[in-house]
Parts: structure tokens; sequence; C-alpha cells
């Protein structure tokens, strides 16, 4: 089944209670608008007993969902499995450019916890779905689902996000599989401990050509190590270009 919504989060412990409950307001709140068929259902990750270090699972909702919504967090860019998400609907959204030119489609953006993001991505993220006058997201909404008073509040900036997941998924950008996925080169996840730019970590790394020589890996070379030129400069691709031996094809047919 493709999911309607893919909600994407790095919260654990305690905390994803608050998650399973906005995940299921959300989901209410999209079943009122459009009816209760499963073709209108969301998925909530669950990262649960998984082994960050084992690397990203081979599938993930976020190859076919036809709208993401990412819980913005610290924790979030520090996990593999989610900066992962995030790389793969971003070439989803990178193909759907290419094919119609619209660049409106973007991940539907929650501030889930302030604390220690940049506030460039915020106060873009709270521009989009916050209510005018509100202190989001200074009051993120993790701490908004917390607290009663802030009911008004927070059911506002939910029912502008079910509004943003509805354009969204009317703008679905196509689909990925498996061996897509051999092809794409993920966001890097943030160490605790790293000194670079937060910009550095949010801007998306350019796919690298991959030589085509039969049997060539695509594993990234070790950090340090020096990179060799190409066989052959890289081939320009088209539109109207056919996939050369070892090139995946630039699009991939749309949601039925």
């Amino acid at each position: 089944m493709v999911p309607y919504f893919f909600v994407s989060h790095a919260v654990s412990g305690s905390g994803r209670r608050d998650v399973e409950h906005f995940h299921a307001d959300l989901q209410a709140e999209i079943r009122a608008r459009l009816g209760r068929e499963p073709r209108f259902d969301g998925v909530l990750a669950d990262h649960r007993g998984l082994d960050v270090r084992a690397g990203p699972p081979p599938t993930t909702p976020a190859m076919n969902c036809r709208s993401l919504v990412v819980l913005y967090s610290q924790e979030y860019f520090r996990s593999p499995r989610c900066t992962y998400d995030l790389s793969v609907f971003d070439e989803r959204m990178s193909w759907r450019v290419h094919r119609t030119g619209d660049t409106s489609v973007a991940p539907v953006g929650v501030v889930w916890d302030a604390a220690g993001l940049p506030a460039r991505l915020a106060e873009e993220t709270a521009r989009q779905s916050g209510p005018t006058g509100s202190d989001y997201p200074r009051h993120s909404v993790g701490q908004l689902i917390r607290d009663p008073l802030a009911r008004g509040g927070y059911i506002k900036i939910l029912r502008s996000v079910a509004d943003r997941v509805l354009v969204a998924a009317d703008r679905s950008p196509p689909t990925m599989t498996a061996r897509d996925v051999g092809y794409l080169t993920p966001f890097r996840a943030m160490s605790r401990t790293s000194a670079v730019s937060w910009d550095v970590h949010l801007a998306p790394l350019p796919v690298p050509w991959h030589s085509r020589r039969a049997g060539a890996s695509q594993d990234p070379a070790p950090m340090g190590a020096a990179l060799g030129p190409p066989d052959s400069p890289p081939r320009t691709r088209s539109w109207f270009s056919s996939p050369g031996e070892g090139e995946r094809p630039i699009l991939r047919g749309p949601h039925g």
C-alpha cells in the first residue's frame, strides 16, 4: 500500500507517545476531510529495536509515500535513518522538478523540538505552518502537545500541517525502487561533536558520477582517501537520452 503520508522522526523513549498522539491527530484530521478509505492512511516511522549502526534499511516508506512529514529536532539530523528518509524524498523531488518544472513540492516540516535547530530552519518551518501571532516555534509542537492550555494553538498548527499534506499529496513525486536507491548519495548524519556549520548538513549533496566499468563498486571511498579522476568524462544526460550501461532512467512513473 502507498502511504498517503509518512511521518519521519527521531523521537525515542517516553517522547514517542507524544509522536504517536500527533500522528493519530493528523490521521483523524485527514480522514475528516477525505474519508476513511485505506488510501488516505499514513505511516509513522518506527525505529525501535533497529541497530542504527547497521546503516539505512533497504526500503523505507519515504520511497513511495505521497507526502513526507518531518518532525524536525536536533536529533533528527544526527540519525542516519532519518537523514536517509530525507535523502530519498529529496531525490524523488528532483525527479519531479526535472519532469514538470514544478519546484513547489517539499517535505511538510514541523518544528517538534526547536532546541539546537538552526534559526533559519525553525523560522521558515513555522512560517509555513504556524498561526499568525503564536509563539511557535519557540514553543515547539513537542511542547504544545503536552500543555492543555495550549490546545487551541496546537489544533491550529495541526490543521495547517494537514492542509500542506493534502497539497503535497496532490503533487506527489515519482516513486523510487530499491534498485534506484543504489544510485543515491544520502545526506550525512551530523556528528554530536561536529564543528561543521549546519548549512553544510542541511544542503543537498551532489550525486557523483559513477564509473560504468563492469563490476565497479558503488561504495564511497573511505574518509581521507584521495579521489582519482574518472575513466572518462561524465556523459551529459537529457530528457530524451537513453540510459547507458550502469545508469538508471532519469524518471520513473508517477503514482497511479
